[in-house]
């Protein structure tokens, strides 16, 4: 029996040093991959190269981001982040991770989420002019005024806008409102 306790008490023991070293070793290797250069400063990257991909993972393994999060996080803006941040130095993940906390803490930065948000609300929403009464509160939040409302209405309610969502329909419609000026 008295065997049986040391055995336990020693495997505990054991077990509890164990993790201590791995802590030691994800820190290291942390640490490590902190004071790398991203990828997307060694070379112009678009936003679907593996490269890319990988300084994102990078990211999110420090920073909370979600999906409306990468959608904005492309290269340029990244670019844009850092050159904001003033950095004198060589910039590394971990000069980055502390340019986009920074940048994510911004007011322009949560308008900004607040737009693609919306943006996406209105692609899900097909143009219903029956339902305008209710869908007229996405365009507010844009900005319309009563008389932008009245005459975006006219404007769906053509025939030709009936098989758009509310974010083709609000392209299509700034894009004739530029022809005519």
């Amino acid at each position: 029996m008295r065997n049986t306790n040391s055995f336990k008490i020693l495997f505990a023991i054991l077990l509890f040093l164990n993790s201590f070293s791995s802590f030691a070793q994800q820190s290291a290797a942390d640490s490590k991959l902190l004071a790398e250069q991203p990828n997307f400063l060694k070379s112009r990257l678009k936003s679907t190269d593996s490269l890319f991909v990988k300084d994102i993972v990078v990211l999110k393994k420090f920073v909370a981001l979600d999906s409306v999060d990468i959608e904005i996080l492309k290269p340029q803006i990244l670019y844009t982040v850092l050159s904001e941040s003033n950095v004198d130095t060589m910039v590394t993940y971990q000069t980055l991770v502390n340019a986009v906390r920074a940048f994510k803490q911004n007011i322009g930065y949560t308008e900004f989420r607040k737009g693609i948000l919306l943006y996406k609300q209105m692609a899900s929403i097909r143009v219903n002019p029956e339902n305008w009464q209710n869908d007229q509160a996405l365009f507010r939040r844009l900005g319309f005024t009563e008389a932008d409302l009245e005459d975006f209405l006219s404007f769906i309610s053509k025939s030709e806008n009936k098989n758009l969502n509310y974010k083709e329909a609000y392209l299509a419609y700034m894009k004739e409102i530029d022809n005519l000026q």
